[in-house]
């Protein structure tokens, strides 16, 4: 979400009006609005990460427009978002859904994370045994065991299933070799095969976990097939274009599953609708 620029500190401005309507229950949209405030206001300053990981997991998980008014009450206000329905009380009955500066993909991948979060009474980063490798705890696993065997978190590919692995990472010291290797709770290298030496592998610890984990959570809502689950993820960069950012594709189960690809950071770039 880009910054906002422009403040519009008017924002109490019909506050008999949101009193009365405190107990109004919000909609998808709504927790949308007040998750994308909480973004501008992580980008200019107002909030840090931490504080920004806090109050949208409230939001996310806000009931009515007086539990998102104590996760927003004391920020700036974006003059774009001045009239959404969770700044301005008077419009909240009759506004429109706000659309998200990334358009329509940003705004379905968002409601599909928001359900993910509120899946589970704590959130992503729910505890799970043993770790499935398509939540929060089966990846952050999976990363802590990768960096203690190999030393580091580079790879050219990895696709992660609920129970096992698949890697492929250049030998160290030797950039032209690729090794390709399998993990179920331990590394069994079982091949190497040639590697373009220009392609640089992947840095899984620039992986946002907690965000990817909510998308995972809410890939197949996003989909159009909330009745499926997630069948694996794959993370690397394209051999094509070896300059391209690397991807991280999310997979439903299905002949016919859709898919979402998202950036490490969380950020969606495009869904892939699953077909009837």
């Amino acid at each position: 979400m880009q910054p906002m620029g422009t403040f519009d500190t008017s924002r109490r401005t019909g506050a008999a009006a949101g009193a009365a309507n405190s107990g109004l229950r919000v909609r998808d949209s709504d927790r949308v609005d007040a998750c994308a405030l909480l973004d501008a206001a992580r980008d200019d300053g107002q909030l840090s990460d931490s504080e920004h990981g806090r109050r949208t997991a409230a939001a996310m998980r806000a009931r009515t427009f007086a539990d998102l008014e104590k996760v927003i009450g004391d920020l700036q206000i974006p003059a774009n978002m001045a009239d959404a329905p969770v700044v301005r009380p008077a419009r909240r009955r009759r506004a429109r859904r706000w659309v998200l500066a990334g358009g329509a993909v940003a705004a379905a991948v968002l409601l599909g994370m928001f359900c993910g979060w509120v899946s589970t009474a704590d959130g992503p980063l729910a505890d799970h045994t043993p770790p499935d490798m398509t939540t929060a705890a089966g990846i952050e696993a999976f990363l802590s065991d990768y960096r203690q065997h190999y030393g580091d978190l580079l790879a050219d590919d990895v696709t992660l299933m609920p129970e096992n692995a698949s890697i492929s990472r250049p030998r160290p010291g030797d950039r032209s070799t690729s090794e390709r290797a399998s993990y179920k709770g331990e590394f069994d290298t079982w091949t190497t095969s040639s590697r373009d030496p220009k392609l640089e592998p992947v840095d899984l610890g620039a992986i946002d976990v907690p965000k990817l984990a909510a998308l995972l959570a809410g890939a197949p809502r996003t989909v159009g097939s909330p009745q499926t689950k997630v069948s694996h993820l794959v993370i690397g960069r394209d051999s094509s274009a070896p300059d391209h950012p690397p991807t991280i594709t999310i997979f439903t189960e299905g002949a016919r599953s859709g898919h979402v690809v998202v950036a490490p950071s969380g950020e969606p770039l495009v869904v892939y609708k699953s077909q009837p």
